[in-house]
């Protein structure tokens, strides 16, 4: 069943990626044309990227996959844009959050209670990256959206997994930062912006991969 899971959210991906993906607008005279991000090669790239990262439907228990399956298959569409182009599109984080929604609500029915941890994660996550965004400049308001189902996913194990999750993202997000400015202080022309998402992205998979190792 978990092969069967891992196999449709690759395959959702890429479905997110070559469908939905070309025809998202933004209403920003910086944002990139999207069509254009669309490859074979970046195809090829988000199937891969999606292939991965549903290993961790193995690490987690079977009731979770409601929550992790659209986390990994409109998620990793979602932080490939933002790797790309620094833009995290308002209308595929409310894909992703409407998916995930629908997951917490089938989740409840068997675990009420990781489907309260779930979405009080998750508005625990929006509040507290909504608060750094108003602080910091070098935040994105697209990272505060991403926030939300980074605390969701991450929530429905517990206070431990969720704490975890956000350092893990932040701190890999704080090296990619660094290694970014040293990179860009090279050249004057190099875009000082960088993706932050990504990174924050990957904290619950990070996390959930430490719970089972120190388990």
């Amino acid at each position: 069943m978990t092969w069967f899971m891992a196999l449709a959210t690759a395959a959702s991906a890429g479905a997110v990626w070559w469908l939905i993906v070309p025809r998202l607008r933004v209403d920003d005279p910086d944002a990139p044309d999207f069509a254009a991000l669309v490859s074979w090669r970046t195809m090829l790239g988000v199937l891969g990227t999606a292939g991965a990262a549903s290993g961790v439907l193995w690490l987690v228990p079977t009731h979770h996959h409601w929550l992790w399956v659209p986390y990994l298959a409109v998620g990793v569409p979602l932080v490939a844009i933002d790797l790309l182009s620094t833009f995290l599109p308002k209308r595929l984080n409310a894909l992703a959050t409407a998916l995930m929604a629908a997951g917490l609500a089938a989740t409840a029915i068997t675990d009420w209670r990781g489907a309260a941890a779930a979405a009080l994660g998750a508005a625990a996550a929006f509040v507290f990256f909504y608060l750094a965004w108003r602080l910091s400049a070098s935040l994105g308001f697209g990272d505060v959206r991403l926030a939300l189902l980074i605390g969701a996913v991450s929530g429905l194990a517990g206070v431990g997994t969720w704490t975890t999750a956000l350092l893990t993202g932040t701190a890999l997000g704080a090296v990619h930062g660094i290694g970014h400015a040293l990179w860009a202080r090279r050249d004057a022309g190099r875009p000082r912006h960088f993706p932050f998402g990504p990174a924050l992205w990957l904290g619950p998979l990070a996390a959930a991969t430490l719970q089972v190792t120190a388990g």
